[in-house]
């Protein structure tokens, strides 16, 4: 019998030693501070992803206004070089479309002096 006692307090000191609580303050803090840091990483990867996909929906509005305008500007010239007449509707097609490609976004936009 005392030998179970024995060995079941040996056993007992052996699994005690293994576990080591992390009650450790700074140990937490790491942890934490660990914890913290891939979270931000995520949301800052994230965060890159969502503005690259804004990037690209902006160039897609971008280049589908321009490649709008330029149908609308080549139908233009085509029909005044073959029938010689300045087709007035298509014409204002042609400036509406360019007026929606000055306001997209995408557009080139130069701080006048005054507002510098």
């Amino acid at each position: 019998m005392l030998q179970v006692i024995t060995i079941g307090l040996f056993l007992s000191v052996l699994l005690s030693a293994q576990y080591r609580p992390t009650d450790d303050p700074l140990e937490n803090l790491r942890r934490e501070f660990a914890f913290r840091e891939m979270e931000k990483q995520r949301s800052d990867i994230e965060r890159e992803i969502a503005s690259r996909r804004d990037a690209q929906r902006l160039e897609r509005l971008f280049m589908a206004k321009a490649n709008k305008f330029a149908e609308l500007w080549c139908a233009l010239v085509n029909e005044y070089n073959e029938k010689r007449i300045f087709n007035i509707k298509l014409a204002a097609e042609v400036s509406k479309a360019f007026r929606d490609l000055e306001h997209c976004e995408g557009w080139l936009k130069i701080a006048s002096k005054g507002k510098r």
